[in-house]
């Protein structure tokens, strides 16, 4: 049986693969209380919270006041919420200085509005995590999620994901006649500009930028406007 479901986390996923699994084996659902003994879970809260999370994302149907009353949807059923999209974290990149590894890994997942992404293909957007404070007048902080349109199509002034010897950065472009110039945006006189006059490989343009406070909600935060 495939769980193959691009939109679930990797923690949804492992729940969704153990209630397939059951109803494989048993024809029929879990209860509530099966499945938090079966998955460890610390109370029935959190059982029903990753179900909400699946309905919400069109694999499962729930039936509501019966103790067995979950079924899943086939593939051809699948139906994404449209309201939502989940985009995997590429890696950090570093605010302050080319020192972050551009390694492709996909642990961290973040669930986002899908009008953030104003049009783009899901498969060409993707996530990085700011580290340091370089780009703070462009909205963008140390921790923060910034959403990036993976492309070579990037102009003057544009804010760019670049990856320089293996390390990504995160900083406004500018071309000069004979230099490109990543530029932070910050009154910190620490940081400086970085003159570019060899190959270096642009992961993408920013799109937004996603700020994770300490408690409370997700807060989107606009760009820095200048362009």
């Amino acid at each position: 049986m495939s769980y193959n479901y691009p939109l679930l986390t990797p923690k949804q996923k492992k729940f969704y693969e153990v209630l397939a699994s059951y109803i494989d084996r048993k024809k029929q659902a879990p209860t509530i209380e099966e499945l938090q003994t079966a998955l460890k879970l610390s109370s029935p809260r959190a059982v029903t919270q990753y179900l909400e999370a699946l309905e919400k994302k069109g694999v499962i149907t729930r039936m509501k006041h019966e103790s067995r009353g979950i079924a899943l949807r086939s593939m051809n059923e699948y139906q994404p919420d449209s309201a939502t999209i989940t985009i995997p974290v590429f890696a950090s990149a570093g605010c302050d200085q080319a020192s972050i590894i551009a390694q492709q890994s996909f642990d961290e997942y973040i669930c986002v509005a899908r009008e953030l992404l104003e049009g783009r293909r899901r498969d060409n957007v993707g996530c990085v995590r700011a580290v340091g404070n370089s780009m703070d007048e462009a909205g963008v902080n140390d921790g923060d999620y910034v959403l990036v349109e993976i492309t070579q199509a990037v102009y003057d002034n544009d804010l760019v994901v670049a990856i320089i010897d293996a390390n990504a950065v995160i900083k406004k472009i500018e071309f000069a006649n004979n230099a490109i110039i990543l530029k932070p945006l910050s009154s910190d006189p620490q940081y400086k500009p970085i003159i570019l006059r060899r190959d270096f490989q642009i992961f993408g343009k920013v799109i937004e930028v996603v700020r994770r406070p300490q408690k409370g909600d997700i807060e989107i935060v606009p760009l820095y406007s200048e362009y």
